[in-house]
């Protein structure tokens, strides 16, 4: 998904990325019974997961820019942070829902099902609200994008205007995350209906983004630095991702103690990776068609359901029913259509963003 980066790339973010993003394509190509290969073992790779470390990627350099701006000039400038996350966000976005409303408006099956559902759905993809109602079809993965906008209008300022006392709210918003994840506030079901339950958003809620934030924060503290670099030093960041690896293919409903297990394993893992950049956990991150794939990987997160769409009606045209056919060929389709779309749309527009950066 987003991201945003400081003049100092940090190894083996983009690694992270590629692995996330691969996660969400293979989820999205599972529905239809043989569309993806068995692992070993009986595994099966919650890849939707990818997602829940793309929020804690976000809380935490989303984060860690404004507390290194804060340190450097005292201050936090609001204006340039919207303008640099616009820049990032808004031009690919808007771009492919135009696109979409378009190509539905002139559709000649005017009364398509599915034309019906992009149009009732287009409103609260334009405004970002899309994690709070039922979205259908070709743009559904919106809701995390709407997630992660509203942490954008709402962390910032925070932390602008409270400084570290913010911490206090994010730690009440935390603990109230957990209680729906929990399961404690299971008695407010009855008033919500069954779709409305099974939001995206009441699942994974908004605690790995906050994890990330108060990883950015740990990270800024020279004694929790130093605990976090023993914890992860050596063969323990290995295990680390090992152990989130493992959780990532924990068997049935994952909601409760496991998801929040994942989240903390997955804000460790990072902390490592970013405190032993020299390490062979992180070289491997830097092979380079990973690394590759990690920096387009907004536009892979953000097209892959319309090349899914493509790929998979291809393969029924076509009668071609291997397991994997649709997640390696949407996969690369993505990954393709995503890299012309960084070099040629979006990346000359991200160079505008070093105009609004502070000095």
């Amino acid at each position: 998904m987003t991201q945003d980066t400081s003049h100092a790339r940090l190894p083996g973010l983009d690694g992270v990325r590629a692995l996330a993003v691969i996660g969400v394509v293979w989820h999205h190509a599972g529905p239809g019974g043989a569309a993806l290969p068995s692992l070993p073992f009986g595994l099966n790779l919650n890849g939707f997961l990818g997602v829940d470390l793309f929020f804690v990627l976000s809380g935490l350099l989303i984060t860690g820019l404004l507390l290194r701006e804060h340190a450097c000039s005292g201050r936090i400038s609001l204006a340039k942070f919207y303008v640099r996350r616009s820049l990032r966000i808004f031009p690919l976005y808007y771009a492919v829902l135009a696109l979409l409303t378009l190509y539905f408006i002139g559709a000649a099956a005017s009364g398509s099902t599915q034309r019906s559902l992009f149009l009732h759905d287009l409103p609260w993809l334009v405004t970002y609200t899309s994690n709070w109602v039922p979205i259908h079809e070709l743009m559904g993965i919106t809701w995390s994008l709407s997630t992660e906008e509203q942490f954008y209008l709402a962390w910032p300022p925070l932390l602008a205007w409270l400084g570290r006392k913010a911490l206090w709210p994010l730690l009440v918003f935390l603990g109230l995350n957990q209680a729906l994840n929990l399961g404690l506030l299971n008695g407010l079901w009855p008033a919500l209906d069954h779709a409305q339950r099974e939001l995206p958003i009441l699942q994974a809620t908004f605690t790995p983004i906050l994890l990330g934030v108060l990883l950015a924060f740990a990270l800024d503290s020279p004694p929790q630095r130093v605990l976090l670099q023993h914890l992860t030093a050596g063969p323990a960041l290995a295990a680390w991702l090992l152990m989130l690896a493992a959780l990532a293919c924990w068997p049935g409903d994952i909601q409760g103690w496991p998801r929040l297990a994942f989240h903390v394993v997955a804000t460790v893992a990072l902390a490592g990776i970013v405190l032993h950049p020299s390490s062979r956990v992180v070289s491997a991150l830097e092979w380079r068609p990973l690394a590759f794939i990690g920096m387009v990987s907004y536009g892979i997160y953000l097209l892959h359901l319309l090349v899914l769409d493509a790929v998979q009606r291809a393969l029924s045209r076509w009668h071609v029913d291997l397991p994997g056919a649709l997640f390696v060929v949407s996969l690369a389709g993505t990954v393709a259509l995503a890299a012309l779309s960084y070099h040629f749309f979006e990346r000359p527009l991200l160079r505008l963003k070093d105009r609004w950066r502070s000095s």
